[in-house]
């Protein structure tokens, strides 16, 4: 006689028990694989996107783009309005442009280049996720003399008419001292809603062109009260609408954007926990926590990564108690 046998129930129970277990000792590991992955991605799309605007720097005399705007600002390339970093005749010469979306056609500014490396896969709905530190920007701010129809262009920090970047750090190009640790290149916030729309209404959210003019080096990472409400009084929160990565209400209290690496922490506008990577002056590329980059009891910057030559000199001098 033949016999059958089988599976009990107890063995299935078993088996099911062992392969529930598998999964979820599995699960968070390929969940941190996959970010990893995306971390990785960040930082080669960062350190294109550096390694494009040092390479502009050494066909200009060592100095990087220009970050000025504003309705007197004309390029005399095409006659547009505009000449920051990220616009067609600036980085434009050096990466491609993927994304159409953030100007209309018809618009008076600068096309800007957007897309491909010039977007983190961990930051939502990107049309660009980069921005230039102020300080590295050829020239900062300007002063239209409406007698003579020219303009008085200024250095970063130069201009005394504007207080709240006047002295608050120096510029500096190519040859900088320290450029393994001068920063270039920051993830930012996307502050800036595309004028186009996808077929399927999709809209995509830029970031602005520079990032570090106001504020002690510390607070620029979240230090202390970090940055006051002013500096997000652009983009689209002038009609109301908040970006999509932003919480439902607040605003930023740093230039970093920390919750992105890992992505989809809770708290978006957190300067305590996550990272963010970062483009230096000398072509590598690197990640911060906020613990590393500035003293919560101090307020002040760890120096680890620089906004500009006189991020020390600035803080000592500048806080209230002089030291």
């Amino acid at each position: 006689m033949k016999t059958r046998t089988a599976f009990t129930l107890i063995e299935l129970l078993v088996v099911i028990a062992i392969i529930a277990l598998l999964i979820g000792i599995l699960l968070p590991a390929l969940g941190s694989a996959r970010q990893t992955g995306r971390d990785v991605v960040c930082k080669s799309r960062i350190r294109q996107v550096t390694l494009a605007a040092i390479t502009y720097s050494t066909d200009f005399g060592d100095a990087f783009p220009t970050n000025i705007g504003g309705p007197y600002v004309i390029d005399p390339q095409n006659g547009k309005r505009n000449m920051v970093w990220h616009d067609v005749n600036r980085i434009g010469q050096y990466l491609p442009q993927q994304d159409y979306s953030n100007l209309a056609l018809d618009n008076l500014d600068n096309q800007t280049v957007g897309g491909g490396v010039i977007i983190c896969p961990n930051h939502p709905q990107a049309g660009r996720s980069y921005s230039m530190n102020y300080w590295a920007s050829a020239v900062g701010e300007y002063e239209p003399n409406f007698s003579t129809g020219t303009l008085k262009l200024y250095k970063p920090g130069e201009y005394s008419g504007n207080p709240n970047t006047y002295r608050n750090g120096r510029s500096f190009d190519n040859a900088v001292d320290e450029s393994s640790k001068m920063m270039l290149f920051g993830e930012s916030w996307g502050v800036w809603r595309s004028q186009i729309e996808s077929e399927a209404g999709q809209i995509n959210w830029f970031t602005s062109a520079a990032i570090g003019g106001v504020e002690l080096p510390g607070r620029r990472f979240g230090a202390g009260d970090g940055l006051p409400d002013f500096v997000w009084n652009i983009g689209n929160w002038l009609n109301g609408t908040p970006p999509d990565e932003f919480e439902a209400s607040g605003r930023p209290t740093s230039y970093v954007p920390y919750y992105r690496h890992p992505k989809a922490r809770k708290d978006t506008f957190d300067t305590t926990e996550g990272r963010a990577n970062f483009g230096f002056a000398d072509g590598h590329v690197e990640g911060f926590g906020p613990e590393e980059l500035y003293n919560p009891q101090t307020e002040r910057s760890t120096y680890e990564v620089l906004w500009s030559p006189m991020d020390r000199r600035q803080e000592r001098d500048l806080e209230p108690d002089g030291g």
